[in-house]
């Protein structure tokens, strides 16, 4: 089957659409950018330059892909949603709609984050961890395996959520903390070892 671009995308001279990939209307794809086997770009999406979506990855509406960074197989990023430059978003990873994810970010294999949900520069969110909608996670944070954010938590700065922690809801982690592995943070609390 073929690739499906249409007529109004963009799509860059050197940039390489893999077989039925799907860039749709007003879309841009960029210099050297790389849409794999049966991919999807969304309208008025935005690949930007040597940027990668993999093969059966999907980049909503009006979302953008910043600059080196690598949507993996299988992920879905949602509308609206912003991604920095030198990303990496892991394999079957899902990005809720209205997203912004800063520069040098890690969201690692099946890892989810639910929409309007903001991740800092520097921050990895690693395998299987699921982010809640509207949660804020500071500059260089690391949220563990398997660890569940409830909605509208904050992690501060540099700090570490372990693996298989639960975070309720409005819960804050501090500037620094370090959560340890599968502790529970009640709702509404701080947390700031």
């Amino acid at each position: 089957m073929a690739r499906k671009i249409d007529k109004t995308a963009t799509v860059h001279g050197t940039a390489h659409i893999g077989a039925k990939a799907s860039i749709e209307a007003g879309a841009v794809v960029g210099h050297l950018a790389s849409v794999g086997e049966g991919a999807r770009i969304a309208a008025d999406a935005i690949v930007r330059r040597t940027a990668i979506v993999r093969a059966y990855a999907v980049l909503g509406s009006r979302s953008i892909l910043g600059q080196r960074s690598d949507i993996h197989a299988e992920a879905v990023i949602g509308d609206h949603v912003v991604i920095g430059d030198h990303v990496t978003i892991g394999r079957g990873a899902a990005v809720g709609r209205y997203t912004t994810i800063d520069s040098h970010c890690r969201i690692e294999e099946g890892a989810r984050i639910g929409q309007r949900s903001h991740v800092g520069r520097g921050a990895m969110v690693d395998r299987g961890a699921v982010v809640g909608a509207k949660v804020k996670i500071g500059n260089r944070a690391l949220i563990g395996v398997g660890a569940v954010l409830s909605k509208r938590v904050n992690v501060a700065a540099e700090a570490v959520v372990g693996a298989g922690c639960r975070v309720g809801i409005n819960a804050r982690i501090g500037n620094r903390a370090r959560v340890p592995d599968k502790r529970e943070v009640a709702r509404n609390t701080s947390f700031s070892h």
